[in-house]
């Protein structure tokens, strides 16, 4: 099967018509049969139910689609990349980081400063092993992150597996967040015992390995009773900011990027956390240099 077989069979599927894909496709409609009888024969499968309604796709086709749709993506990817290129000067970075508010602060510091030219940026907020696996896998240039003591063995193992280098941005003492009318806000620092009576929200993890969860006080083996788990960033800070719940992390919350209703305390008798980039190994390019010293910059400030 090939590349622009695969495109057929998406825009069938889109258009719901042999003729309308046709059409779009400046091909005739035998022409465009045959393509795909061509698929059905070399598969050994049905793609489409044809009917006077139209067509739609089977369950061997929907399996098919599913596979070949970020194939024919990817693809578009490359040309607009190569097009882009030949159309002048290119700015490309992407990068994936767990969900801390100083990275999308450092991203936006990027954006003010780039040049208007064709540019392709990404910044996806990701839990820890997902952002290891983008890097690993080449989805991101980069990767923001942090270890502690009881984490760094697990993570740097992992790392050196994938064959990534981890560079160390700042060491950070590890924060409760909580909502400025909290109980507990006017305090100077708090200890992980005062926060047992209060909902403590985590975000989920792919994977179960307390070693990649996002919070300061994970694999400390404090339980608390109750717990929250949530899938974003906008979603934890709103819980804080309008409950008794708790969350423990860097501390860092520049403004303007987090709730205006949040405040960091220290966390007592915890160890440090070390935020750092990890890449593969090879020299950094001016624009992942650039991000990194923004990045640098800011949790330095807080």
């Amino acid at each position: 099967m090939t590349l622009l077989q695969m495109r057929y069979i998406l825009e069938i599927d889109r258009c719901g018509s042999f003729n309308k894909a046709a059409q779009r496709l400046f091909l005739s409609q035998s022409a465009l049969s045959s393509a795909i009888g061509e698929v059905e024969q070399e598969l050994g499968i049905t793609v489409f139910h044809r009917s006077n309604r139209g067509v739609s796709l089977t369950e061997e086709g929907r399996s098919l689609v599913g596979q070949i749709a970020p194939i024919v993506e990817q693809s578009r990817k490359l040309s607009r990349y190569y097009a882009s290129r030949r159309a002048g000067d290119w700015v490309q970075l992407s990068v994936a980081a767990q969900r801390y508010p100083f990275c999308a602060k450092a991203f936006v510091e990027l954006l003010k400063e780039l040049p208007e030219s064709p540019m392709q940026l990404s910044l996806k907020e990701l839990d820890m092993a997902d952002v290891i696996r983008e890097v690993a896998l080449g989805e991101s240039e980069l990767g923001v992150l942090f270890i502690s003591d009881l984490t760094e063995h697990a993570v740097l193992r992992a790392l050196e597996e994938k064959q990534l280098d981890f560079e160390p941005l700042v060491t950070l003492k590890p924060h409760v967040f909580l909502r400025r009318g909290h109980p507990l806000a006017g305090e100077r620092s708090v200890t992980l015992e005062q926060l047992r009576p209060y909902p403590h929200v985590v975000f989920t993890r792919s994977e179960g390995d307390l070693n990649f969860a996002e919070e300061a006080v994970a694999g400390s083996g404090v339980d608390f009773p109750r717990m929250v788990y949530v899938s974003d960033r906008a979603t934890i800070y709103n819980i804080i900011a309008h409950t008794d719940c708790v969350s423990t992390g860097s501390g860092v919350l520049p403004p303007g990027y987090a709730d205006a209703g949040l405040t960091a305390i220290p966390l007592a008798g915890q160890r440090d956390m070390r935020l750092g980039c990890i890449h593969r190994r090879e020299p950094l390019n001016r624009l992942q240099t650039r991000f990194v010293a923004l990045l640098k910059e800011i949790t330095a400030d807080m």
